[in-house]
């Protein structure tokens, strides 16, 4: 038997354990509603979300009372959980959310920061390509017609013998 001192240890221990799970579903709950997975990965967040929930709830049974079920132990979950919901879950979303966006506008920023030299050397690169390109674009052309104008005028001159024979 227990005394009522570690009953009562106990049962904060698992409505602890219930404000832990309560933090751990929210933590689960926003990271879903930021990435928006598929069904798989839905799946394997699932069994992962249930998998870290079970240690958790066991970890409090085990080293609140040596792993004991009671009905309070239960109980205290389900009033951690509430308490939890009811007084702390808004604004821990809240936090989490921005504190989210904000790690997610550091690393935007970061990748910015870090491929910036990068865009720099493409735009020094091919700024002068196009310029070049632009001006030796008619030049390249009027070269093309020119070195092309021997075999133009070859084919030209069969299609004219061509036709010229045909009518006789």
């Amino acid at each position: 038997m227990y005394s009522v001192y570690h009953e009562t240890y106990i049962l904060l221990a698992t409505i602890y354990g219930g404000i832990l799970i309560g933090f751990i579903y929210d933590l689960y709950k926003v990271f879903r509603g930021i990435f928006n997975p598929k069904k798989l990965a839905t799946n394997l967040q699932d069994i992962f979300f249930w998998t870290i929930i079970t240690i958790v709830a066991f970890y409090v049974l085990i080293f609140s009372n040596k792993g004991d079920l009671r009905f309070y132990n239960f109980l205290g979950f389900v009033i951690g959980v509430g308490i939890y919901y009811y007084l702390l879950s808004k604004k821990i979303i809240q936090a989490l959310t921005f504190l989210v966006r904000l790690l997610k506008q550091f690393i935007r920023d970061l990748w910015k920061l870090i491929t910036y030299p990068f865009h720099v050397g493409i735009c020094l690169i091919s700024v002068p390509y196009s310029y070049c390109k632009m001006r030796s674009k008619p030049v390249y052309y009027k070269a093309k017609r020119i070195i092309k104008l021997p075999s133009r005028v070859v084919a030209d001159c069969k299609k004219s013998m061509i036709h010229y024979f045909k009518k006789k």
